[in-house]
């Protein structure tokens, strides 16, 4: 499963009752806190001081009059590089918790096993003040009564500027209501632009055999065997779980993984219609005049990229973010000419390629019915988006990267909530800029990163560069083909558009299974193209007629 929701700010509106909730920690409005004064530092009123005046206001940015301790669990972010000292428990942003709001972020565990340790805990109902879940334990907080409606703290203490992101993503905000209760606060996306995917072609090859962009499957296929034939290798970099070669089913009209309306309104899985079985036939042909390794099945995703690094292989379907692994290892071990650009998937069927788009959120915020500060919460949750995306101008550059270099953004867990018109909105500005040498329309940290970086590598072709370029800034880049999708309306939303019906998550690994273990045995030869119409009957048997009524059931449309 993948991404997102649209990154056009929807017409429908978000509306906050800002209603305030008193509380004896918090100080009136005196001013914004230090640092903070931007266009997101606010007052809310309505809140009912102690002479019951409700036309005291509430400074969102103040800071308690005394220390507040919020508990959290989190996991290592293993990209990020901290100064000498620091670490995930202690680092710039748990020290401008305390230093700016009082506020003591406490961290009871750290682990590389998340879900597997949060499951234990709300098993054993010893949850910490606040921290991150998927859906199926949102639910099952709720149900259990674990944790707090956040609805009136949100609307009170919320900055405009985060308000906005639920506005900017509407769908993902409801999401987080259960029975008209905010119980989970969703912590977003950079925005559906980084859906799209692509096929990554090597440039250098592809210009010294004098190969046009592919325009059809067949101008791919094309493609993949003179690579073979004059730098050996195989044709395509793929790994046994085959989530990489099946991004190019689209080319047949194949969204698999993907939920879909039915001409009656009902609910299908995209992996086990006749388009999918069209698409099989296609690779089980390529495994067998050798375009596809004999031995994908026994790859993972590091063995597959070390065909690509090691410069035996010269075409990769992949995502938008190719340019940051494998190809910052890429360019170090091969120079920047071994580059791959991105190209769109080429129609097998000659019909318009539509590009699958997913449901975007994946985690919320919850907190604990037993924390005694929510509005803490929400304040750290301002914090954060001010100085993502409202911070520059404001702050002087060396506190903004110290913020958000070296992955410092990454590490905050459960304590942010991202932008969904992030990314969209820098591609332009970062593009233009490129072109123009323009840069007085930079308003975020991340553009002034992406633009650095593309200009870094232009200049000097680092590789620690390679990601930031190959995305936003190169002529040929994957943000660009992704916008011409978004702008041209060249895709299909899933109809899972939202929290996943508890049916399909108790069976979904096991119908995932069936699937990928029947469609490698078509694409090896060791079944014929017509066993598919076995491992969709299996699937089905297994759950997926449960799964399919579930979803139809929440998600399905009367025609």
């Amino acid at each position: 499963m993948k991404k997102r929701i649209l990154v056009c700010f929807m017409v429908l509106s978000l509306m906050f009752s800002l209603v305030a909730c008193g509380n004896s920690g918090n100080n009136a409005a005196t001013g914004t806190d230090k640092g903070n004064e931007n266009s997101s530092s606010q007052t809310t009123g309505g809140a009912e001081d102690a002479s019951g005046d409700t036309s005291a206001a509430i400074d969102i940015w103040a800071p308690f009059d005394s220390t507040v301790t919020l508990s959290t669990v989190t996991s290592e972010y293993a990209s990020a590089v901290y100064p000498e000292g620091d670490d995930i428990t202690n680092n710039v942003w748990i020290r401008a918790y305390k230093d700016k709001f009082n506020v003591e972020v406490t961290t009871k565990w750290v682990s590389d096993e998340y879900d597997t340790k949060i499951n234990l805990d709300i098993a054993a109902q010893e949850i910490p003040d606040v921290f991150h879940v998927n859906a199926a334990q949102l639910q099952q907080l709720v149900d259990a009564g674990m944790i707090m409606d956040m609805t009136e703290v949100f609307d009170t203490y919320a900055s405009d500027l985060l308000k906005g992101y639920m506005n900017a993503d509407y769908d993902s905000y409801q999401s987080g209501v259960i029975d008209g209760k905010f119980y989970g606060i969703p912590q977003m996306h950079w925005g559906i632009i980084d859906q799209p995917d692509y096929v990554w072609i090597r440039k250098d090859w592809k210009e010294a055999c004098g190969l046009e962009d592919p325009e059809t499957m067949d101008d791919l296929v094309n493609i993949m065997n003179t690579f073979m034939s004059t730098y050996g290798g195989y044709g395509i970099a793929v790994d046994q779980t085959l989530d990489y070669l099946n991004l190019l089913a689209i080319a047949w009209g194949a969204h698999p993984d993907m939920w879909l309306e039915a001409e009656d309104g009902s609910c299908i899985y995209g992996s086990v219609q006749l388009e999918m079985k069209n698409a099989l036939a296609a690779y089980a042909d390529w495994y067998s005049k050798g375009i596809i390794n004999p031995d994908f099945a026994t790859l993972d995703f590091a063995a597959m990229n070390e065909a690509v690094v090691s410069g035996t292989v010269g075409v990769q379907p992949f995502y938008q973010w190719w340019g940051y692994n494998p190809g910052v290892d890429t360019v170090s071990n091969l120079g920047a000419e071994a580059i791959f650009e991105p190209y769109m998937i080429p129609s097998a069927t000659g019909e318009t390629v539509m590009n699958s788009i997913f449901f975007a959120n994946s985690s919320y915020i919850v907190v604990s019915k037993d924390c005694k500060d929510p509005e803490a919460v929400i304040k750290l949750l301002n914090f954060y988006g001010y100085m993502v995306d409202e911070s520059t101008g404001v702050e002087d550059a060396a506190t903004i990267s110290a913020f958000t270099d070296n992955d410092m953004a990454h590490v905050v867990g459960a304590f942010r909530v991202l932008n969904p018109a992030c990314d969209y909105t820098q591609y332009h500005e970062v593009s233009s800029a490129l072109k123009s040498g323009d840069t007085s329309n930079f308003t975020t940290s991340g553009m002034w990163q992406k633009y650095n970086n593309s200009v870094e590598f232009l200049a000097n072709q680092t590789p620690a560069c390679t990601g930031d370029y190959m995305q936003q800034g190169n002529e040929k880049c994957s943000y660009g083909l992704a916008t011409y999708v978004l702008d041209n309306n060249l895709y299909i939303k899933s109809k899972l558009w939202g929290a996943t019906p508890e049916t399909l998550l108790n069976y979904g690994s096991t119908l995932d299974d069936i699937l990928t273990e029947g469609f490698t045995k078509i694409i090896m030869g060791v079944e014929g193209i017509d066993y598919f119409d076995t491992v969709v009957e299996n699937w089905k048997a297994a759950g997926g007629d449960a799964a399919t009524q579930a979803m139809t059931e929440m998600y399905g449309s009367q025609k």
